[in-house]
């Protein structure tokens, strides 16, 4: 499987059961906010060597990565920290991803601009972020969580210094509800070794575990990811988001590491080490490997997969480029890192070899990307419209009410060679027949398709036939059209037709071909419009001289 892998599977009757659908989310530190850095640094969306975006980075690779049992798919959602600004630094990167995908508005990102501690975007407090896929995932909200005061007081009197973030999220197309909504809390916490540090994050924990348990609804699905600097288990950030008991004693939120689902609360991630098991978890440095603090922590409901809504996927969860082969202290960019070897697709459009991403990786950014796979529910897409009219005269204009559900995409098929792509369409009939109409309807849920056979008819108009003769009308006789079965006026018998103006001036006619505009049939006479003859605009009965 490749990289267009994200693309769902046709399904040809209508269905209206829930399905799930795997999307990965990704935690990266990308430090893209000191010594200069503001633009995606080179690795993150292009090769480290340099080069055009559609042949990719470390971004696209992880796109290309099977994890565990589940095939590679494309990122979902991009949690970002360290960044400088939305135009500047996540406005390339959503557009790189667009380009390598070849997908128009397949990415999109957040709106707000978080700020961070002086709003000094230089000094390594660059604001966090949000990309995801726009055509799996459906942004419902960006909302900053803050310390009593507002943004005034990001400061080290309660801990958080740089503008925590909560995305709520749900599929795409679907109709949001408790069911299928979740919610991401973006962190980067302070980082340092010292009581005053460890107060600091301590400080932002509480914070986050309070508005999770106020804000939130009592089974709202939750992942806490972000840069969390912490050194070890029994650190109280890390116990605090762990915690079965928020701030406020509400009993909401608790958070899973799934690399230390028990809560062991004497890991030591931060000390020289041979045990592959803890070096595999390692985040920071992707040139020098000595920390984990990038993290994705979820609440209960999320870990255990209960039914109805996010559930992660069981070992999925990876820092990407990082298997435990590269040793304490050591580079992800050796011939000794195996983490990605006999694990990207080869098949993809752009396929990025593995030596190619560790190289990208040590120049991308400072940490590793922190990965997981996890299942949302989709309600199944549903095609179903209306036609209105269905049959009648050509040339037949007829309108289209679309009635699909969960769907963000439409192809029309009128049947007649033309197509539109518009959610409610229109199409007009110039030729007599039947015709079957085709909607596919494409959303997170799959691709339903909608054919009604001989659905529209578009008809001839009714033959006229010469009736009986009445009485004489200016020296000739004036006659009758019916609609009873006959042949149509033939261009032999139009010939023999002499017309007679109304105003008492004869016309005759031997070729009809002056006679551009319509004939119709009014009040049981034919009437024929002359617009190119001497009386232009001016309509003539059809009368039999004597």
């Amino acid at each position: 499987m490749g990289c267009a892998a994200f693309f769902a599977a046709l399904v040809i009757a209508p269905a209206t059961s829930a399905q799930t659908k795997t999307v990965r989310v990704v935690t990266y530190n990308i430090e893209d906010d000191i010594n200069g850095a503001t633009t995606p640094l080179p690795g993150l969306i292009s090769p480290a060597a340099g080069g055009s975006v559609t042949n990719g980075g470390v971004l696209e690779g992880i796109g290309e990565e099977i994890v565990g049992n589940d095939p590679a798919q494309p990122l979902d959602i991009l949690a970002l920290e360290e960044t400088t600004s939305n135009p500047i630094t996540i406005a390339p990167i959503v557009n790189g991803l667009n380009s390598f995908y070849g997908v128009a508005g397949m990415y999109s990102n957040s709106a707000y601009q978080a700020t961070e501690n002086g709003g000094d975007a230089a000094n390594g407090n660059g604001p966090n972020a949000m990309v995801y896929n726009a055509k799996t995932l459906q942004l419902l909200a960006s909302v900053p969580v803050d310390p009593p005061g507002g943004t005034n007081n990001l400061d080290s009197t309660y801990g958080e210094l740089r503008e925590v973030m909560r995305y709520e999220f749900a599929p795409a197309g679907a109709t949001p509800d408790a069911t299928n909504e979740f919610y991401i809390y973006v962190s980067h916490y302070k980082s340092g070794t010292s009581s005053g540090d460890l107060a600091e994050r301590f400080g932002e924990a509480r914070i986050i575990r309070t508005n999770e348990a106020v804000v939130l609804p009592a089974n709202a699905r939750v992942i806490y990811v972000g840069d969390y600097n912490i050194t070890a288990s029994g650190e109280a950030s890390y116990q605090t988001i762990l915690s079965n008991t928020a701030p406020d004693g509400i009993q909401q939120g608790q958070g899973i590491d799934p690399m230390n689902p028990t809560n062991n609360p004497n890991i030591d991630w931060g000390a020289y080490t041979t045990d592959t098991n803890i070096l595999a978890l390692e985040s920071e440095h992707s040139y020098e490997l000595e920390y984990r603090d990038d993290l994705q922590v979820m609440t209960t409901n999320v870990y255990y997969a209960a039914p109805g809504g996010l559930g992660y996927v069981p070992g999925t969860y990876h820092t990407f480029g990082n298997n435990g082969t590269t040793p304490y202290y050591g580079s992800v960019n050796t011939v000794t890192n195996t983490a990605l070897n006999n694990r990207l697709v080869t098949n993809a459009p752009v396929f990025i070899s593995a030596a190619q991403l560790c190289l990208d990786l040590t120049n991308a950014s400072d940490h590793l990307p922190v990965v997981a796979d996890y299942t949302v529910p989709f309600s199944a897409t549903v095609s179903g419209f209306t036609g209105s009219p269905t049959n009648g005269i050509v040339p037949l204009a007829v309108t289209f009410s679309n009635l699909s559900a969960n769907a963000t995409n439409y192809v029309w098929n009128f049947g007649d060679g033309n197509t539109s792509t518009l959610t409610n369409a229109a199409d007009t009939y110039t030729n007599p027949g039947l015709y079957s109409v085709t909607l596919t309807a494409i959303g997170a849920g799959g691709t339903n398709i909608l054919t009604l056979t001989n659905y529209i008819t578009a008809l001839n108009p009714p033959p006229l036939q010469f009736g009986n003769f009445v009485s004489p009308t200016n020296g000739g006789f004036q006659f009758a059209a019916s609609n009873s079965d006959g042949l149509p006026i033939t261009t032999s018998q139009e010939s023999q037709i002499e017309i007679f103006a109304t105003t008492n001036l004869a016309l005759a006619f031997t070729n009809w071909t002056p006679l551009t505009d319509s004939i119709r049939l009014v009040n049981g006479f034919l009437q024929i419009n002359d617009t190119n003859g001497v009386f232009s605009q001016r309509f003539y009965r059809a009368v039999e001289t004597p």
